[in-house]
C-alpha cells in the first residue's frame, strides 16, 4: 500500500510539473524576449538568455506606441471601480443569503445562480440599447456597470458559501453584547471572510482586465477604450509589429495581474475551496 501511494504521489509531482512547465515557460520566454535587443531576437542562432538587457521595448511602447499609457489607465480606473462594486455588493448579498430569512430567498437565490448558467454574451445586446438611450456610450461608466452586473452572481455565490462556514453562534454571541446587524457584519463576519473576497477580488479583476467584447462594443474612442481593445488598435498604427515591441506590450499588460494575484494569493486556494465546494 505504502509502495502504491508512492507511486501515485510520484504521477501527481510529473503532472503537476509538467503543467507548471507549460504555462510558465511561455511567460519567461516572452520576458526574455522583451529584454533582448532587436539583433538578438531575430539572430540565426537561438538564445535563451538576453546577452545584452536593454529597455528600449518598453521605453518605445510607452513613449511612441500612440495612446498606450491612456488605455493602461482606462483599464485601471475601470478594473479599480468594478472591483470595488462587486465585492461590497457580493458580500452583502451574500451574507444575506447566509445569515438572513426574508420572503422569498430561495427564489432570489435560485435566479442568481440561474444567471450563473447563461454566457454573459448574451446580455450584449440588451445593454447597449440601454446604455444608448442613457447616454453612457463610450465612458468609462459604461463599462463598469455591465462588468458588475456580469461579474456578480459568481461573487454572491463564493461570498455565501465563505459566510455559511461561519458559525451562527458567533453573530448570537456578538448580538447580545449589543452589536446591530450592520455591526455583525462589518466587524465580526467581514474579517473571518477574507478568503472569499481575495477570491472575489481575483477572478473579477482577471476577468475585467481581459474582457474584450464589451469593452469593443461599448465604446469607440480612445477616452473610454480599455487596454484589450487598445492594443488591437496600437497593432493597425504600427502595421508590422517587432517581435520586442509585442512582447513588451505583453508584459506591461500582465503587471497589475501578477501585482492582484501575488498579493492575495495565500488567500486565494481556501477561498475557492471553500466558497464553491461549501456554497
Amino acid at each position: 500500500m505504502k509502495e502504491k501511494n508512492l507511486a501515485l504521489n510520484f504521477i501527481l509531482f510529473v503532472l503537476l510539473l509538467v503543467t507548471a512547465f507549460v504555462f510558465i515557460v511561455p511567460f519567461l520566454w516572452t520576458f526574455l524576449t522583451s529584454l533582448k535587443t532587436n539583433d538578438e531576437i531575430y539572430a540565426s542562432v537561438l538564445t535563451i538568455l538576453p546577452t545584452k538587457i536593454t529597455f528600449e521595448h518598453y521605453v518605445k511602447v510607452i513613449t511612441q506606441m500612440g495612446d498606450f499609457l491612456k488605455y493602461f489607465r482606462n483599464s485601471v480606473v475601470v478594473s479599480l471601480w468594478s472591483v470595488l462594486a462587486t465585492v461590497v455588493f457580493s458580500a452583502s448579498m451574500g451574507y444575506a443569503f447566509s445569515k438572513m430569512d426574508f420572503k422569498f430567498k430561495n427564489i432570489y437565490l435560485g435566479f442568481v445562480l440561474f444567471i450563473l448558467t447563461l454566457p454573459y454574451v448574451i446580455y450584449l445586446i440588451p445593454i447597449y440599447i440601454m446604455e444608448s438611450k442613457m447616454d453612457l456610450i463610450d465612458t468609462a461608466w459604461g463599462l463598469i456597470l455591465p462588468y458588475i452586473a456580469t461579474n456578480l452572481p459568481m461573487s454572491v455565490f463564493i461570498m455565501r458559501g465563505q459566510f455559511n462556514n461561519v458559525p451562527n453562534t458567533l453573530g448570537e454571541a456578538a448580538t447580545i453584547d449589543g452589536c446591530n446587524n450592520w455591526q455583525v457584519f462589518s466587524k465580526i463576519m467581514l474579517p473571518v471572510v477574507k478568503p472569499g473576497i481575495a477570491t472575489v477580488i481575483i477572478f473579477t479583476f482577471i476577468n475585467v482586465w481581459g474582457e474584450f467584447t464589451y469593452g469593443r462594443t461599448l465604446t469607440a474612442t480612445a477616452k473610454a477604450q480599455t487596454l484589450p481593445v487598445g492594443i488591437t488598435f496600437l497593432r493597425d498604427e504600427a502595421a508590422s509589429w517587432q517581435y520586442g515591441t509585442l512582447t513588451a506590450t505583453i508584459i506591461l499588460s500582465l503587471i497589475p495581474l501578477l501585482i492582484i494575484f501575488l498579493s492575495m494569493q495565500k488567500y486565494f486556494i481556501s477561498g475557492i475551496m471553500e466558497g464553491a465546494l461549501k456554497g
